[in-house]
C-alpha cells in the first residue's frame, strides 16, 4: 500500500493526505465496508498500523522504500509488533 499511495501522489499530483483517504476510508466506500471499516472510530472494527517514529503523515508516500510498521492491529488483536 505504501507504493501505491506514493504512486498517488508522484504520477497524479495528490496531497499525501489525498491519498490516504482514498486507501483508507474512501476505499472502505468503494466496498461498501464504510460503516465498519475505513477509519478509527467507535464500533467499528479495529484494524490499524502503527508507524515508527515519523516526521509526519506526509513522509509516508515519499518513504516507499522502507518499512515503517512497527504494529499491527487486526479486529483489535495485536499481530505484528
Amino acid at each position: 500500500m505504501n507504493l501505491m499511495i506514493a504512486f498517488c501522489c508522484v504520477q497524479y499530483k495528490m496531497t499525501p493526505e489525498e491519498a490516504i483517504h482514498a486507501a483508507t476510508i474512501n476505499s472502505a466506500y468503494a466496498m461498501g465496508i464504510s460503516e465498519t471499516h475505513g477509519s478509527i472510530a467507535v464500533g467499528k472494527k479495529a484494524n490499524i498500523l502503527i508507524t515508527k517514529e515519523i516526521p509526519g503523515y506526509s513522509f509516508i508516500p515519499y518513504s516507499f522504500g522502507s518499512n515503517l510498521i512497527e504494529t499491527v492491529i487486526i479486529n483489535g488483536k495485536v499481530v505484528v509488533g
